[in-house]
């Protein structure tokens, strides 16, 4: 573990600075008045979690401090539905209710975070340190959100300050174990009349470790990281609200090949115009920026993609209607080394939203959204939502929604060569400039369609008795013209051992399945958190092979062939079919102690098809085998200003090495966990 001394002053000059500052006044009385249980990205408006007609998790800071989360994968992968899964590039991602990363849209302060590689966005780049709650919105949810939102969202909410008082708090973690880890962070909230002021630095570094010895490579490289969030709101009159923010982040990481820098920026102005009582409107300017530099086969490889945003939203209430609207555009550009040259797509939108109580127990909210593209067709996203309260102890809720995807750069612009490994990746509109005279490219689909789907959610909470929630979750996504990587074979004559790589768009694909989520208080200091997951997904066109009789596979490589049935169809690959999380947290308020226990549990998962089925998966490819990991940690508070914790995860040190025996797995990330992993951090509140 590592930080450099221009990292550590600046951490030690800002808590400096904190202490001279705060001010001592209802220091405990900051935060004791956030509402609890009140989200925002559902609707864009702030609603009661249980009042919500569509699937919603919110994890707090409190969850986050618990566990001892630092960076946002840590604390997504202990929600129920959710896994953070590898391609084969390597990059990471979040799969929720089955669908990948880029069908996912992650926020800050309701704001997107850019900078995908293979459609995935790197989690680790995000600090928790700020961080007020996280709200995971399930299902579609391009209605508000348009594009990349056919999955769902992922919003950060971070902190901001309420009462005329200065709250700061410095945190110093260290991991180590299977991975060396220092985390240093501080924050500070002050409000001062009509003056808002947040403020958050946080450094985070490591050492390089090694948990695959049969590989060369490490599994993971020094790096060191630096965030600071700054954020500053001025009450200019009783009805107008004026705030500018900006986050920076820079990383640099050390490795054989020449060292690897990334860069992200986010700036944002806004103006909150209370009209009056019922009407309010918002104007914003956003722009965020994402750069990256690496050595790839001994040269410099580039990623620079920027994002424009203007908006207006207006909210009116009604006697027994709450109305929204808005009116913005995007513009996005990307230049990278894989790209011919710089490449943009622009897009406005409208999106309105009526969300109202039909009746005394039933709401129903209706939305929809616009979006023009310049080089897209239009799209259309309706979506329905109703919650219905049978009783006190019983209701039932359920959605349908539109949601919808455009090509990204990658699968239109890619022109991505590893001649030396074998194979090259190019999009759709580069193959066609590369090869428009090989029957193969001619074959093809003139362009890429946008992705579309239709999710269904329908859940039930109940509450059997004051301390137990039960909560029920049925969903299914179809989804149309989906995507794919596929290959083309070897094309070109000058490149005679090479594989050439392109995307298509497949007809059609589902996930579907049942979310089950308890929490049980035993008692004021004990309590029980259980999740659960069943995910079917499949191909239809591949279900329809199989059923023609059209596929055949080998048991083993001695095996004769059969002919598959649908009995022995496994799904998409990287899906397990169950997961499940229990937690158990202990609090003692009156000696200041707290602690947990938490058990992960993923079954099974293929990541390709390894007996000659023609690429479809079935019961006896070679599978990624189940894991289960257990995380555990325990506090205990000082004073009324400090705290101690110190925690494990990992605990019995999991590290996927019995996947090693197959040959398929051996240079895969995904199956790999980080090994036993210690950590303690001091945490001081002023």
């Amino acid at each position: 573990m590592f930080l450099n001394k221009k990292v550590i002053y600046s951490v030690f000059f800002f808590n400096s600075f904190l202490i001279a500052q705060s001010n001592e006044q209802k220091l405990d009385s900051i935060f004791n008045n956030e509402l609890d249980n009140v989200v925002i990205t559902a609707t864009r408006t702030k609603r009661q979690l249980s009042s919500l007609p569509m699937p919603v998790t919110l994890v707090s800071s409190k969850q986050i401090a618990a566990v001892g989360s630092v960076r946002l994968q840590e604390i997504l992968l202990e929600q129920t539905g959710i896994n953070y899964v590898s391609d084969f590039g390597g990059s990471k991602g979040i799969q929720l209710q089955g669908m990948d990363a880029e069908y996912t849209l992650v926020l800050i302060d309701g704001l997107p975070v850019i900078g995908r590689t293979s459609g995935n966005l790197d989690l680790s780049r995000l600090s928790l340190s700020n961080i007020k709650q996280i709200e995971i919105v399930k299902g579609p949810s391009s209605a508000l959100y348009g594009s990349e939102a056919m999955g769902g969202v992922i919003n950060i909410i971070t902190k901001e300050p309420t009462y005329n008082a200065t709250k700061a708090t410095i945190k110093y973690l260290t991991r180590f174990g299977a991975k060396d880890e220092l985390d240093l962070s501080s924050n500070v909230l002050h409000k001062h009349n009509r003056l808002s002021l947040k403020a958050a630095i946080n450094a985070n570094s490591a050492s390089a470790f090694d948990l695959s010895p049969a590989t060369t490579a490490n599994t993971g490289y020094p790096y060191q990281n630096f965030t600071n969030n700054i954020g500053v709101t001025y009450e200019i009159s009783d009805n107008i609200k004026a705030a500018i923010s900006q986050r920076y982040f820079t990383e640099q990481f050390i490795e054989p090949q020449g060292n690897s820098k990334r860069n992200d920026l986010n700036l944002t102005g806004t103006i909150n115009h209370t009209i009056n009582s019922d009407w309010k409107l918002n104007y914003s300017l956003y722009y965020t920026n994402y750069k990256t530099s690496s050595i790839f086969n001994n040269e410099l490889s580039e990623f620079n993609q920027s994002l424009f945003r203007p908006e207006i939203k207006t909210q009116i209430a009604f006697k027994n209607i709450d109305l929204i609207g808005g009116i913005g555009a995007n513009y996005d550009a990307l230049d990278r080394t894989f790209f011919d040259g710089k490449e943009t797509f622009n897009s406005q939108y409208v999106y309105a939203q009526l969300d109202t109580d039909l009746w005394k127990n039933t709401n129903v909210v209706i939305g929809a959204r616009y979006d023009h593209f310049n080089k897209f067709a239009p799209a259309f996203s309706p979506k329905v939502s109703l919650n219905h309260k049978l009783s006190n102890t019983f209701s039932i809720k359920g959605s349908i929604g539109f949601g919808y995807k455009t090509p990204d750069f990658r699968q239109l612009f890619f022109n991505f060569r590893n001649t030396s490994s074998g194979y090259i990746v190019l999009g759709s509109e580069t193959i066609k400039k590369l090869y428009p005279t090989v029957t193969e490219v001619q074959n093809l689909k003139s362009e890429l369609s946008p992705e579309s789907s239709i999710g269904y959610n329908l859940g039930f909470t109940i509450k059997p008795i004051k301390n137990l929630e039960l909560g029920i979750n049925l969903f299914r996504n179809d989804i149309k013209d989906l995507i794919n990587t596929f290959s083309l074979g070897i094309i070109d004559e000058n490149l005679p051992n090479t594989n050439v790589f392109t995307y298509e768009n497949r007809k059609s694909v589902f996930t579907q399945g049942i979310e089950f989520d308890t929490s049980f208080d035993i008692n004021n200091k004990v309590k029980i958190v259980f999740g659960y997951q069943y995910l079917d997904t499949g191909d239809k066109q591949e279900l329809a092979a199989i059923k023609n009789g059209n596929i055949f596979f080998k048991r083993n490589t001695n095996a004769p062939t059969e002919r598959l049935s649908s009995s022995n169809y496994f799904g998409l690959a990287n899906r397990s079919k169950h997961t499940a999380n229990a937690k158990l947290f202990y609090t003692n308020d009156k000696n200041g102690v707290s602690g947990n226990i938490r058990v992960l549990y993923r079954s099974k998962y293929a990541l390709f098809d390894t007996n000659g089925s023609s690429g479809i998966i079935d019961n006896y490819d070679a599978f990624v085998k189940s894991n289960t990991q257990v995380n555990m940690s325990l506090q205990k508070k000082l004073f009324n200003r400090l705290s101690l914790q110190f925690g494990i995860n990992n605990l019995f040190n999991d590290t996927g090495i019995e996947n090693h025996n197959y040959q398929e797995f051996m240079n895969n990330d995904s199956v790999l966990q980080l090994g036993r992993t210690f950590f303690s951090s001091i945490l001081l509140t002023i």
